[in-house]
C-alpha cells in the first residue's frame, strides 16, 4: 500500500560528502541581496485542498486534510508491516523514506522541528512512535538481556543500584542504536563533526529559500554538529532563539504580535506561502542579535555568553568566521 499521490519509496540511504574545494557558504550567497526578503510579501491565493481545515485537530494543532489523511494511511501501513529479520538500520531507513515520501521530502525539519508548521509535531511524533516500538524498545529490551546474561546472576539478586545502573546503560544503547540509523539515513555515519558540517555546508552552498534554510538548521541539529560546536545549554537557546525569530517573522498569528488571546500556532496554509520565498539571512542573523539582547538581562547572561552567542549566530547563520569565537568557547567547555 503506498501514499496516494507519493513517489515510490528509495530503497537505498542517501549520501552526501564534502567537497574538497570550500564552495560559497550560505550566507555568502545572500551577500549581495539587500532589501528586506523574510517578510513574506503578499502572498498568490491558495486554494488547493491540502491547506483548508482538517476534520480534526489535534489537541490545539490543526492539521491540514492532506497530512491527516497522510498520517492514517501511514498508521495502516504500520500496523501492516513485518520488519522480521531485518537490523534497526534496515527498518529505520524504511520508515524514514515512508515519511519522507508522504510529506514531499520535508522529513529533516519535520524531524528537528526547530520551525515549521504546527502539524509538523503531530507528523513528527506519529513518526517517533514508530521508531520506538520497531527499534528503541527492542534494543532496550535486547541490552537488558545481554547484561543479565553476562552477569550470570538472577535478576532477583541484584540491588536496586544494580538494576538502576543497568537500565541506564541499557536506556543509552538504545539511543545509540536509534542515532546511528539516523546518520545513515542523513548519510553521515562514520564522519567526524567537522566532515558533517563541511558536508551540510556544501549541500546547501547556493540554495536560498526559507526552507532551504530552516532544513540546512535541521541537519546540523539533527547530526549533532550543533551539540558538538556548542554544548546542549547553549543549542537549547539557539534553537529557541531561531524558532522565535522564525515565527516573529512568518507567523501573524504570533503571541508576541497579537497577544496571547488572539494568538495561535502556524498553520500549513502560512508556512508553504513563505516556504520558497528567498531568505535573507544576514537580516535574520540580525534580529535574532537584537533579541538576545534584548532578553539577555532578564535570563542573566554574561557578556561573554552573549558574544558567544552571536559568534554562533554569525558561524551558523551567515557562515561569517570569528577568531575570537574559538577563545570564548576554549573558556566555557573548560
Amino acid at each position: 500500500m503506498k501514499i496516494e499521490g507519493a513517489p515510490q519509496v528509495r530503497t537505498g540511504y542517501r549520501k552526501s560528502a564534502a567537497s574538497a574545494t570550500p564552495s560559497k557558504t550560505f550566507g555568502q550567497v545572500l551577500e549581495a541581496k539587500t532589501q528586506d526578503r523574510y517578510v513574506p510579501s503578499a502572498p498568490p491565493p491558495r486554494t488547493e485542498a491540502e491547506f483548508s481545515l482538517a476534520e480534526r485537530t489535534y489537541g490545539c494543532v490543526t492539521v491540514s486534510n492532506a497530512a491527516h489523511a497522510k498520517l492514517k494511511q501511514l498508521a495502516e501501513l504500520n500496523a501492516q508491516a513485518d520488519y522480521t529479520g531485518m537490523s534497526p538500520d534496515e527498518i529505520y531507513a524504511e520508515i524514514w523514506n515512508r515519511y519522507d515520501e508522504a510529506f514531499d521530502g520535508n522529513m529533516i525539519a519535520i524531524r528537528a522541528y526547530i520551525a515549521g508548521p504546527a502539524e509538523w509535531t503531530v507528523i513528527n511524533n506519529q513518526f517517533c512512535d514508530e521508531i520506538t516500538r520497531h527499534i528503541y524498545n527492542p534494543a532496550i529490551i535486547a541490552a537488558r538481556k545481554e547484561g543479565l546474561e553476562l552477569d550470570g546472576r538472577p535478576y532477583t539478586e541484584w540491588t536496586d543500584a544494580e538494576m538502576d545502573a543497568l537500565d541506564d546503560s541499557s536506556i543509552l544503547k538504545a539511543c545509540k542504536t536509534v542515532n546511528n540509523a539516523l546518520m545513515k539515513v542523513l548519510g553521515y555515519d562514520g564522519m567526524s563533526f567537522e566532515k558533517r558540517e563541511a558536508a551540510i555546508r556544501e549541500k546547501y552552498a547556493g540554495k536560498n529559500t526559507t526552507l532551504d534554510f530552516l532544513n540546512m538548521q535541521s541537519e546540523l541539529d539533527l547530526s549533532g554538529v550543533l551539540n558538538h560546536k556548542m554544548g546542549k545549554d547553549q543549542v537549547r537557546t539557539y534553537r529557541a532563539m531561531l524558532n522565535n525569530q522564525f515565527e516573529r517573522a512568518f507567523n501573524p498569528n504570533y503571541y508576541m504580535i497579537v497577544g496571547h488571546e488572539k494568538s495561535s500556532f502556524m498553520t500549513a496554509d502560512q508556512w508553504y506561502r513563505v516556504a520558497n520565498q528567498p531568505f535573507d539571512t544576514a537580516q535574520f542573523a540580525a534580529a535574532m542579535k537584537d533579541n538576545l539582547h534584548r532578553v539577555s538581562g532578564h535570563n542573566g547572561w554574561t557578556e561573554d555568553y552573549v558574544k558567544m552567542m552571536e559568534g554562533f549566530f554569525d558561524h551558523f547563520i551567515t557562515g561569517a568566521v570569528d577568531d575570537s569565537l574559538d577563545q570564548l568557547l576554549g573558556e566555557t567547555k573548560e
